[in-house]
Parts: C-alpha cells; sequence; structure tokens
C-alpha cells in the first residue's frame, strides 16, 4: 500500500460519520417514544405553533357583510354583488372546514416527519458504519499475523 495513514483516516472518518448517524438516528427514535408514549404533553405547543395562518379574517368578515348590506347604496354592479356573495360563501366553506379539522393533526405530521428522517439516518449510517468498521477490523487482523 502506498499511503496506509490516509487509508486508515478514511476508514476511521467514515466509521466515525456511520456511527455519528446511527446514534442520532436511534437518539430521535427514543425521543419520539418517549413523547408519544410517556411524556404526552411534551408536543401540545406544536399543536399551536404548526398551524397555518388563516386565510380570513374576522375583520374581513364585516367589511363583506356591510358591503352586501350596501350594495345598492353604494352602487355596486351585478359582478361586484356576485363577487361578496361569493366570497361569503367561501368563507362559510373555509370555516366549516376548519372545525372538522383534527387539532392533533399537526402534532402527527410532525412527529412523521421526524420518523422519516430518523429511519432515513438509522438506514443509511447502519451500513456506512458496519462497513467501515468490518474493513478496520479485517485490516487490523491482518496486522497481527
Amino acid at each position: 500500500m502506498k499511503n496506509p495513514i490516509i487509508r486508515t483516516i478514511y476508514l476511521y472518518l467514515f466509521a466515525l460519520v456511520g456511527l455519528a448517524m446511527l446514534v442520532i438516528g436511534l437518539s430521535m427514535i427514543i425521543n419520539l417514544g418517549l413523547k408519544t408514549w410517556i411524556f404526552t404533553q411534551a408536543d401540545k405547543q406544536d399543536v399551536y405553533k404548526n398551524q397555518p395562518m388563516p386565510l380570513y379574517l374576522s375583520s374581513d368578515v364585516k367589511v363583506a357583510q356591510e358591503v352586501k348590506v350596501c350594495a345598492d347604496k353604494c352602487e355596486l354592479t351585478q359582478i361586484q354583488k356576485q363577487q361578496v356573495d361569493s366570497w361569503l360563501l367561501e368563507y362559510q366553506k373555509w370555516e366549516n372546514e376548519q372545525k372538522n379539522i383534527d387539532t392533533n393533526v399537526w402534532v402527527v405530521r410532525t412527529r412523521q416527519r421526524q420518523a422519516a428522517t430518523a429511519v432515513s439516518l438509522i438506514l443509511v449510517g447502519l451500513p456506512l458504519w458496519l462497513f467501515h468498521w468490518s474493513v478496520i477490523k479485517k485490516d487490523n487482523k491482518e496486522k497481527e499475523v
């Protein structure tokens, strides 16, 4: 071998990287399990933090209702009246959809995203570590003989 020190550094470095990925992935899985089954209140802040901003503001609804009431006085065209009615119908539809949404959906999505990251780290880190560590062990046995 021309540069055994470079090969040794490479093997130990990538074995360390694989081990770090494995440890991080496993710790994320353990963290997720603890939050799910033991510390069940730990994710409650995510219910509010991860919800998207509301599409409609209550002040917008009041303005639209006022415009609808004064449609004739404000000299709105038929198209403008239809647009106001359409907007109010869309708002009612959105409001009904928001009532039916489970508040835990945001926590579930966050947990699934974390689990996917953790599993991918484990699936990449484990073979990386096992391969490089087996080569290191093989090299050490050859040096002893």
